[in-house]
Parts: C-alpha cells; structure tokens; sequence
C-alpha cells in the first residue's frame, strides 16, 4: 500500500507535469521580466523556421541554449553518460512540443521547466540512491579557507549529500539555493504555489539539518 509521503510525491510530479502541460497548450506564465530581449526575438525567429519545415533550424536552438541547459541538468546527475542523456531528452520533449510554444514567456524559461520535469522524473526512477561521497566526509570538511576544497569537489559533496533526501525536497533545494532562484521563479518552474515553495523549502531545510547533525554524532550515535 502506497505510504502518505509516496502520494504527495506523485500528487508533486502530476503538479510538475501540469505546468509544463498549461504553458504548452497556451496558459499564458508569469514572465520574470515582462519583455521579450533580443536573444528571445531571436528564438522567435529559429522557432518560426523550424515550424516552416527548417529542421536544420533547430540546431541553431540547441547551440543556444545547450550550456544553460547542460548546466541545469549537471544538478540532476553527475554521471557523464547520464547526464548526456538527460540533456539529449531535454531537447527531444521541446522539440516534439515546439509547435505549442506560445511565446507568452521567453523560450529558455519554457525549455527550463521542460528540463525541470525531466530531471525531477530522473530523479524519481533513482529511488533516491545515495552518491558515492558519504555524508560522513562533511566531518572532515576543512575550516581553514585556504584548505577547502575545490569548487568540483564541493559541488560533488553537495550534490551527494542532497542525494539522500526524496526528490522534491532536492527539487525545491536544488532550485531555490544551489541555482538560486527566486521563491516565484520556483513556482514558475515546478507549477507549486509560492506558499507551497516556501513551505517546502522550510521543511527540505530541516532534513538537511538533521543529515548534518547525524553526521556530526557519527554513526556510533545512530
């Protein structure tokens, strides 16, 4: 029998999939910036000859936004070959949906919530199974900024320690501290209220700080 925490998350995935569902069939979003800069005109434009029959057009798309989205889709997996595909899926979802796009919103704010939905799927057939980096390293961590570790190997522990929480508590982190992204940015890119972001960032908070503490007991406190 399902547990009440696998019904809010399949209720969470189903509110994921709708706003993406309600941007493509036209619902107009909430534009973070009310205008359309040049970089969007310019979307417009490869948008329009793609749907002309141009299919060597949607490369030009691709190129453009291929970094942005290989940067979002590094925060869902960071297996290489995964990852890759992630990417690759991405691109594949917009593509087949492209005639739906209504340019309420610039196109790189309709491909990120594509992408968020794609990697919080991902995320969802991992059954949240831990990285490779045990949250007990953290206790070695070096206080001493001159010692710290790299930016790779602290995007590495980070992403390892996210790994142990269920996936919508590392969706509304991952977003909203790791990406940095407002609280109404949040909700454009998961279809959850701001009430709902803000509360479940508070709660993904106190996971997090419960993983620390344990950490820091050792598992000789367990």
């Amino acid at each position: 029998m399902p547990s009440e925490e696998d019904a809010t998350t399949d209720r969470e995935t189903e509110d994921v999939d709708a706003a993406a569902s309600s941007e493509l069939a036209g619902a107009p979003p909430q534009s973070r910036t009310g205008f359309i800069d040049r970089g969007a005109a310019a979307d417009l434009r490869t948008i329009r000859q793609v749907l002309g029959g141009d299919g060597n057009a949607y490369r030009d798309l691709i190129d453009r936004h291929q970094r942005r989205v290989s940067g979002m889709m590094w925060r869902f997996s960071r297996d290489r070959e995964v990852h890759e595909e992630l990417v690759q899926e991405v691109f594949v979802q917009a593509y087949e949906s492209l005639r739906n796009y209504r340019a309420h919103a610039p196109f790189e704010h309709w491909l990120a919530r594509i992408a968020t939905r794609v990697g919080y799927r991902h995320w969802k057939r991992e059954k949240r199974v831990p990285e490779t980096v045990p949250i007990e390293e953290w206790r070695d961590w070096p206080d001493d900024s001159e010692e710290a570790p790299a930016p790779e190997e602290a995007g590495a522990r980070l992403h390892a320690l996210l790994s142990q929480l269920p996936p919508r508590d590392r969706l509304v982190l991952t977003l909203r501290y790791v990406e940095e992204r407002s609280v109404e940015h949040t909700a454009e890119l998961t279809g959850w209220s701001e009430t709902m972001v803000k509360v479940q960032a508070w709660r993904a908070r106190r996971k997090l700080k419960a993983l620390f503490e344990r950490a820091e007991r050792g598992p000789d406190h367990e």
